[in-house]
């Protein structure tokens, strides 16, 4: 009985072996190598490669021509607060909160606006403008720029 266990032992090993996959001789088996596996995807996950963690805070005046869009800059030069221009002059449901946009992400607004609020050489504090989307005219006032420190790695959140 227990030769009959080891001759069937013996021989499931032997047909696993058979299956198993076999390595080229030609890989050196110190060299690491990349397998790609059905877990794969969990690793994906934490790489943040599409994940962009620059916020702003804005505010625009949307107008519908370019001469609107000067003589709002001509208001605003002449000391009218950006809020209160805003306010009176923008056609965006924004001009009610003074033309707040509040905070957002690159990619949330038109790629114009966002070239604006992202270009480290536009200076936060300045109204930007005009700017001209598929909306209308904007003038742009970039209030902050900052990391998303909630979900930035090295925060000292977690």
């Amino acid at each position: 009985m227990a030769a009959h266990r080891c001759a069937l032992l013996l021989a499931l090993v032997h047909a696993s072996a058979a299956l198993a996959p076999v390595l080229p001789r030609h890989r050196s088996l110190t060299r690491p190598t990349r397998l790609r596996g059905m877990f794969d995807f969990i690793a994906d996950a934490f790489k943040n490669e599409q994940f962009d963690d620059r916020r702003a805070t804005a505010r625009h005046i949307l107008v519908k021509t370019l001469d609107e869009c000067d003589s709002v800059m001509g208001e605003i030069a002449q000391g009218m607060p950006f809020a209160d221009a805003a306010a009176k002059f923008s056609t965006c449901p924004s001009a009610k909160s003074g033309g707040s946009l509040g905070s957002f992400e690159p990619g949330k607004m038109v790629r114009e606006f966002d070239e604006v609020c992202f270009d480290p050489e536009v200076p936060v504090g300045e109204v930007t403008g005009p700017v001209r989307t598929q909306f209308g005219y904007h003038l742009i006032l970039v209030e902050d720029r900052f990391q998303n420190m909630d979900r930035t790695e090295g925060s000292s959140v977690f």
